[in-house]
């Protein structure tokens, strides 16, 4: 199955690159970005000067953050020219120089990115439910990365997906069967359809490509975003985002979520998921 033309992916990513800084009116895309940040300092493994791929990193907020955070150069790759053109602005406004490089490229492919050029991949939020064949970029991420390096990457959870469209959404018959069958979900008319993915399936995507899958991660676990968190602009604020904008709610929210993260059995819940692989040494 098709998941979307050229057209129906500029049509998305065109106002989607400028409003996505919007999201964060709503706390709870905050909590699960604190999230995401502990995780990768856990388990990313770069040291500085080391080169990381943003792999699907859109306006480059979180290559900006990670050049800063492990003192490294980021290439942002992504297929959508809107989402470079942000990124450009969102640049040239941070008042620290990060070394930060884009290429427009294809995932499936990439012929823009180099043998084993980076020493860590890193791609936040939905990035892969996005994807024509998984399977191709997951290959993509392999040849790109280094002996040894590791990659933590995102997408969609099916027992979200499964959960949302039952207990929120009143999915009828045919459209949870195909969710179940297909692994593909639509959560608004104006949003495309979208792979989403259980732990296992990730881990066969990145065992097939030659990773070692180390472990799953689920973002976020305890915390469901409200159905008003996606709406942005915002006409009101989920009643979850509303108490996380207590310190110490968030503070104690933000442990839970942390603990629960690195837990099989609560990972499995996650809006979404987060795998690390490992591409192995280089054999003699």
């Amino acid at each position: 199955m098709t998941l979307m033309s050229e057209t129906e992916f500029d049509t998305f990513f065109e106002p989607y690159a400028g409003n996505v800084e919007g999201f964060y009116e709503a706390t709870y895309w905050r909590l699960a970005d604190d999230l995401i940040k502990e995780l990768f300092r856990r388990h990313l493994g770069v040291r500085p000067g080391q080169h990381i791929l943003d792999a699907g990193g859109g306006t480059g907020r979180w290559a900006i953050w990670a050049a800063g955070e492990f003192r490294s150069s980021v290439t942002v790759a992504d297929r959508s020219g809107h989402m470079l053109r942000q990124a450009e602005k969102n640049l040239a406004a941070s008042p620290d120089a990060p070394d930060v490089r884009l290429v427009e490229c294809d995932l499936h492919d990439a012929p823009e990115l180099a043998d084993a050029q980076f020493d860590a991949v890193i791609s936040t939020y939905g990035v892969l439910s996005f994807l024509e064949d998984p399977d191709a970029a997951f290959r993509t991420l392999f040849r790109v990365l280094r002996p040894g390096g590791q990659a933590l990457l995102m997408s969609h959870s099916y027992s979200n997906a499964l959960a949302s469209k039952v207990n929120r959404d009143g999915a009828d018959v045919a459209e949870l069967r195909e969710l179940a069958e297909r692994r593909i979900v639509r959560w608004a008319p104006h949003v495309p359809p979208l792979r989403v993915f259980s732990a296992q399936d990730l881990r066969d995507h990145a065992t097939a490509a030659g990773f070692e899958a180390q472990a799953v991660f689920g973002v976020t676990s305890v915390v469901s975003p409200g159905p008003e968190d996606f709406g942005y602009p915002y006409d009101a604020i989920s009643e979850v985002s509303r108490r996380l904008e207590d310190p110490a709610y968030f503070a104690t929210v933000l442990d839970l979520e942390l603990a629960a993260s690195e837990r099989p059995e609560s990972a499995e819940r996650g809006t979404n998921l987060m795998i690390k692989v490992r591409r192995p040494d280089a054999t003699v």
